[in-house]
């Protein structure tokens, strides 16, 4: 396990000079280099984060949260999107059920991401907790709302639902609310985001980026609040 941690953070380093010489990108270029490297890799179809990612330059957020970042390759293209001042949240839960715990290596990974005036903060726990929210509003503050939220974090019903609903009222009218893995999935792996899902997207504008309904996993979902 040590070798292959090791051999891990050896590739980080082409890695970091990549992003560290490569400030523009297009929203397919950012896509597609995430989903290239085995240290970012975000487990997403590539025609649902390509276009979601289009979505995301035309926005250009200046503020953001992600709930749950696991490997960085969404974090990655949201933060390379972002305002050239924008502020960027991370929280994600090690040891989370859902793929979350980051290694230590990704962590300067994550810190290139940012370049200039933005700013990157890094919030390890859990998404539901006041401790976790706490901080959140903090660094917020009471002037300012979220451009956009993507919520990746825990898929049971109850833990998407929890996140929509501690966080809703930070996104700014005329904001984005993302929700990931909104397709079906097979009753073994217990994702229940397309419940909920199904509930809030009668009640706004909102887009689905599904690649094929019967892929069972995936899909992208966006409310225009």
């Amino acid at each position: 396990m040590r070798i292959a941690n090791s051999l891990k953070a050896f590739k980080i380093f082409p890695l970091l000079t990549a992003l560290r010489r490569t400030k523009r990108w297009t929203p397919q270029e950012i896509a597609n280099f995430s989903l290239a490297n085995p240290i970012l890799q975000p487990l997403q179809i590539r025609s649902e984060l390509q276009r979601f990612a289009e979505i995301v330059a035309r926005l250009n957020p200046k503020l953001l949260l992600e709930i749950g970042t696991s490997h960085g390759g969404t974090l990655c293209v949201l933060s390379r999107l972002a305002a050239a001042d924008g502020v960027i949240i991370s929280v994600d839960l090690p040891g989370g059920d859902y793929g979350g715990g980051y290694k230590w290596y990704h962590i300067p990974v994550f810190r290139s991401f940012v370049s200039g005036k933005q700013k990157l903060h890094l919030l390890r726990g859990d998404s539901h907790s006041p401790t976790i929210e706490t901080a959140v509003r903090d660094i917020v503050g009471k002037d300012r709302k979220f451009d956009l939220l993507f919520i990746d974090g825990d898929h049971s019903y109850s833990g998407v639902k929890s996140d929509f609903e501690t966080y809703v009222d930070l996104v700014r009218p005329g904001g984005l609310i993302a929700f990931h893995d909104i397709a079906e999935h097979p009753p073994n792996l217990k994702c229940e985001v397309s419940r909920l899902w199904r509930e809030l997207k009668s009640k706004y504008r909102h887009e689905e980026i599904i690649e094929s309904h019967d892929q069972g996993w995936g899909g992208i979902g966006i409310l225009y609040v």
